[in-house]
């Protein structure tokens, strides 16, 4: 017999995780100079970056441009709560924006005023800001720096950098973050554009997931493996299965004049545990005897409204979606205007049958 149960829940705690991926389709807004699609170089990462959330459709565009300082606050704290699974709860007030993403920013100390309370939102970043800004982040984010070699840098116009970047454009070198211009040279007064702090954000986001697969490890059960997360498998069927799910959800989102949902990694990794835990029992209450939603409190994610849709023995994702949805309070779930964020989960059980979890968030 096939089965379905949901149950929607408003929930403030603290919260943290892991995993990948999500659907989402490359969207231009309206041009006011730079490029409307991404340098070559590029493509395949911003789609990624966009996949995950980092970019808004806002910035989808524009690409060559310089980015201001305030583009690149609301993208960095995108690419914090989305690979931390966190969100961003302290401010800092600015007296020439209303920006939450730079009071957010602001609020971590990853970003500074220009002095007299002001921020200055549309003036550009150089390279040499956008590696300090990044160096800030990561920290933010419990993610250490590498040490950079004496001669980190060692570009030509190293003399160019100004003493109060030298170590965070050291850090971002060595980890891979960020590189030179071409020809051994920093040009750290050199503005940085759009797809350039996009792909550097990118790799924050994914080391702030990888940070967070190491970490499940620790607060998970030790009897249950990390190879029962098939969410870090692109290959395998159930990461595929996975992925389908979300592509199906939001096919339904949209259908009915709402937005499409963000699949993000720390979701993604409480519904598996979730799944996991439904093979010993098929219920919101966890084996434990706790209610579902303290997974969110296990893995240090925070969040305010959320909702889970259990589902078993479907073979597929299309049967497993169609349940929800002939189902009044799973359809009424997924179709929840509030909601912004999702996380898909898939287990196999002992006896081959298969347990979905659709986790939703604001």
């Amino acid at each position: 017999m096939k089965r379905t149960t949901t149950r929607t829940k408003t929930l403030s705690a603290l919260i943290v995780l892991l995993v990948l991926v999500m659907i989402s389709t490359l969207t231009a807004g309206l041009s006011s100079g730079g490029a409307d699609t991404p340098s070559s170089w590029a493509v395949e990462n911003v789609e990624l970056a966009i996949s995950y959330g980092i970019v808004p459709e806002s910035l989808q565009t524009r690409y060559t441009d310089p980015v201001t300082r305030e583009e690149f606050c609301i993208m960095a704290a995108n690419t914090y709560e989305n690979a931390t699974g966190k969100l961003i709860t302290v401010r800092k007030a600015f007296s020439d924006t209303n920006d939450v993403h730079i009071q957010k920013m602001g609020g971590l100390e990853v970003v500074n005023g220009v002095g007299g309370g002001l921020f200055a939102p549309n003036d550009k970043i150089t390279r040499e800001q956008a590696a300090t800004i990044l160096a800030r982040l990561l920290t933010k984010m419990d993610i250490p720096l590498e040490e950079a070699p004496a001669d980190y840098a060692d570009f030509v116009d190293q003399n160019d950098i100004s003493e109060w970047a030298i170590e965070s454009v050291g850090h971002m070198k060595s980890m891979g973050i960020m590189q030179g211009t071409g020809d051994n040279r920093c040009s750290p007064k050199d503005n940085y554009t759009i797809e350039q702090a996009i792909v550097t954000l990118l790799k924050v986001y994914d080391l702030g997931v990888a940070a967070k697969i190491a970490q499940i490890v620790e607060i998970l059960d030790e009897d249950t493996p990390l190879g029962a997360f098939p969410l870090q498998d692109e290959t395998s069927e159930l990461r595929k299965f996975a992925v389908k799910v979300a592509e199906l959800v939001n096919v339904e989102r949209t259908n009915a004049g709402l937005v499409a949902l963000v699949d993000t990694a720390v979701l993604d990794a409480a519904a598996t545990v979730r799944a996991i835990e439904q093979e010993t029992l098929f219920s919101h209450t966890r084996p434990d005897g706790r209610d579902w939603d303290t997974v969110f409190e296990d893995l240090g994610i925070t969040y305010g409204l959320v909702g889970e849709n259990l589902a078993m023995n479907f073979e597929d994702p299309q049967e497993c979606v169609d349940g929800w949805m002939d189902s009044d309070v799973h359809r009424k779930n997924i179709l929840h205007e509030p909601y912004r964020k999702m996380g898909v989960g898939i287990h196999k059980g002992s006896g081959g049958e298969l347990y979905w979890v659709l986790l939703l968030t604001d």
